[in-house]
């Protein structure tokens, strides 16, 4: 039913000049994205060698970001829950820590099916205590 209605959307859309501005309009987003990424994670590297701090933190703070935007997301309702903002906020923590001591200790190769495994437990100890995510993720 869902693929029908796709379906009809995408061949409801004609190829006029506004189909072609918005192009333009989101082509020059992505590029203004992706400068702004490059900006912060730049500024940030620079900032840690400024103030001498490692860059292992630096790496271990976007690991949190990028955990809470991807994780944290499906998760977005719960947020009002204190318990689970407390439980979130620990499981960040401790995804951030596995990230830098598997990364500085053991490598690439082995993050991966650690991380793999933090994330299992760490999902079974969310949908055990507070239920299932509500909504289905970013996509």
């Amino acid at each position: 039913m869902y693929l029908v209605k796709i379906e009809m959307q995408v061949m409801s859309v004609d190829d006029s000049k506004a189909t072609k501005g918005k192009k333009l309009l989101d082509r020059l987003a992505l590029l203004g994205c992706s400068l702004l990424v490059i900006a912060a994670g730049g500024s940030a590297f620079l900032l840690a060698d400024k103030y001498h701090v490692s860059e292992a933190w630096v790496f271990g703070a976007w690991a949190a970001v990028f955990f809470f935007l991807i994780v944290g997301w499906g998760y977005r309702r719960k947020f009002r829950d204190p318990a689970f903002v407390s439980f979130f906020a620990a499981w960040t923590l401790v995804h951030a820590l596995v990230y830098i001591l598997v990364q500085a200790y053991l490598g690439f190769l082995w993050y991966v099916p650690i991380a793999v495994l933090e994330l299992w437990v760490g999902y079974t100890i969310a949908i055990w205590q507070f239920g299932p995510p509500p909504d289905k993720g970013i996509g």
